[in-house]
């Protein structure tokens, strides 16, 4: 059994965190927006039915760092939060034992900021339940996670332990992860968005973004980034509710720089940003020889960009870069519904 869960880009973004008995906590409450084609794919195998539980990772499959692998597998030896979760559910019989193989591709380069530490840890989550069954069993949880947004959002909580926005990767098109854990999906607003994921740099990034969001905090203007994030999350809620594409376009990438300023102002400071996602940033901002106004442009914590543009649109888009920029390589995205089984 494969599970998929996709990338979710924050137009509103988490960084700065606490940790508590439940894993991180959001110092502020963040919004993002779900792909379809991007993400991760992960499958576990048993390898040996009994024994201490132990992990490997696939070598045909993605490899994560190994600090990454520590982590998950510290995540998944965590098998009470599953199966407090599961009997919550009524399911949940297994305790898992032995040994067992985890395989991981991404569609997208990992540590480069299209979060797919995010969709890492959702796929690995639900690629993990069905351990704790039998194949009946999982049969109906399997129905009941494509139907139930209660459960969904339950098991999205769970993930946030592995990493914090992996919870906004069981929904979609968009999702608001609350500062106080809970996990709210916006079904009913338009998600007639392409993201034009603009490669700018394709190698990993040298600082973590768990690193940055303990190093933000020494940053002078982290004091009062969570009121300035929640104002922001407000307007971008209220601008997709009314089709104001000014307020979405001026916000998303206010935002964006505002959480940058954060690592260049940070002790000690550290960047992201090359020389072409600081082009892109000016080229946005005039306005200047763009063929629309409606865009909305953002970073998550790497130097690749994600041009937000109306799926209306989006072809003027994709010729316009491929004539004005023909060595740029880029992704086009679409919203999407959230983490599945495959």
């Amino acid at each position: 059994m494969k599970a998929f869960a996709p990338v979710n880009i924050a137009w509103v973004k988490y960084m700065g965190k606490e940790l508590n008995q439940n894993g991180a906590r959001p110092t502020n409450s963040s919004f993002s927006m779900t792909l379809s084609e991007y993400g991760t794919e992960t499958q576990i195998t048993r390898l040996q039915p009994s024994g201490s539980l132990e992990f490997e990772f696939c070598e045909q499959g993605y490899l994560p760092p190994s600090n990454g692998q520590a982590k998950a597998f510290r995540f998944l030896e965590d098998f009470r939060t599953f199966l407090d979760f599961l009997q919550k559910w009524g399911f949940g019989s297994i305790a898992p034992s032995g040994r067992y193989r985890i395989e991981t591709r991404n569609s997208v380069p990992a540590g480069a900021g299209i979060a797919t530490s995010a969709s890492g840890f959702a796929a690995l989550t639900l690629a993990w339940i069905p351990h704790f069954m039998s194949a009946q069993e999982f049969a109906t949880f399997r129905s009941l996670f494509a139907s139930d947004s209660g459960l969904r959002g339950d098991l999205a909580r769970v993930s946030a332990r592995g990493s914090g926005s992996a919870c906004r990767s069981f929904h979609g098109p968009f999702v608001e992860w609350r500062s106080d854990g809970e996990v709210i999906p916006f079904s009913d607003l338009a998600g007639g968005w392409i993201d034009l994921i603009l490669m700018l740099e394709e190698g990993p990034k040298s600082v973590s973004s768990s690193e940055a969001h303990t190093r933000v905090r020494s940053s002078p203007l982290f004091s009062g980034r969570a009121d300035r994030a929640h104002e922001r999350l407000l307007r971008v809620k209220e601008a997709l509710a009314l089709g104001r594409w000014d307020w979405i376009s001026s916000s998303v990438l206010e935002e964006a720089l505002d959480m940058h300023e954060l690592f260049h102002t940070s002790v000690p400071p550290f960047r992201y940003f090359n020389r072409e996602s600081e082009a892109w940033r000016d080229r946005v901002l005039s306005g200047k020889g763009l063929p629309s106004r409606h865009a909305a442009l953002t970073f998550d914590a790497g130097a690749n960009a994600h041009l937000f543009v109306p799926e209306a649109e989006s072809e003027i888009w994709v010729s316009w870069l491929r004539s004005e920029f023909p060595g740029l390589f880029f992704l086009r995205g679409s919203a999407g519904k959230g983490a599945e089984y495959r």
